[in-house]
């Protein structure tokens, strides 16, 4: 079972369900995940410390080195077009 906030794995016999009045039920792996979610109205993926946010923040992450070397590459190949001329 993972938890419906930060996506830890419970273990069995421990963590929390919430159920909603429409029938939906919520597992949370401790107080601070229940807590962020219903009173706080936190998102999983936006929060830094959980492990959608941090999967978020390593994609993103690579992302941002691809495209910083894409524009070193492309200074590099200009820079060889203008010695060329």
């Amino acid at each position: 079972m993972f938890c419906s906030f930060c996506n830890n794995t419970i273990a069995r016999g421990t963590g929390m369900l919430y159920v909603r009045k429409d029938g939906s039920v919520l597992s949370f792996c401790s107080q601070k995940c229940k807590r962020n979610l219903l009173h706080l109205g936190r998102e999983g993926r936006l929060t830094k410390w959980t492990n959608k946010g941090l999967a978020i923040l390593r994609h993103e992450g690579k992302e941002k080195k691809e495209s910083v070397l894409a524009k070193e590459i492309a200074d590099k190949l200009a820079a060889k077009k203008d010695a060329k001329k």
